[in-house]
């Protein structure tokens, strides 16, 4: 296998947030690491950082770059229209379908696993008559 789409992985509301491990493009530029002796995958790191709002903080993935190459390969994506997935206000809640579309340089020569952990900003409210509202 070289490369694989897996259609429609989100229908419905959309998260806010991706985090991937292993036609709109999210990112516009496609990620394109490359872990051989480049060391191409700078990119990819450093929007781990930047997508789980953990730049300019001092929080801390306990990931460092060697590992990230060693099997810790992560992929997060903001999905908010402002980046805002970490923020404390909320951006309005879309709906649609997510497509996940992967290509390899080259053929697998074994069977690998997809692990995608989303995140999604519901309110669920109850008033003093004890009724629930929720907007999911």
């Amino acid at each position: 296998m070289q490369s694989v789409t897996i259609p429609n992985a989100f229908i419905g509301q959309l998260p806010t947030r991706l985090i991937i491990d292993g036609n709109h493009m999210i990112p516009s530029k496609p990620f394109q690491p490359k872990f051989d002796q480049s060391n191409s995958y700078g990119r990819c790191y450093m929007s781990l950082f930047t997508d789980l709002g953990r730049y300019h903080k001092d929080q801390d993935i306990n990931i460092s770059y060697s590992e990230y190459k060693d099997g810790y390969t992560l992929f997060a994506v903001d999905l908010t229209p402002d980046l805002s997935a970490d923020g404390m206000h909320e951006s309005v809640l879309r709906n649609g379908n997510l497509t996940i579309d992967i290509k390899f340089s080259k053929a697998l020569p074994e069977t690998v696993n997809l692990m995608v952990y989303s995140e999604y900003r519901n309110t669920i409210e109850i008033d003093k008559t004890r009724s629930i509202f929720s907007d999911f």
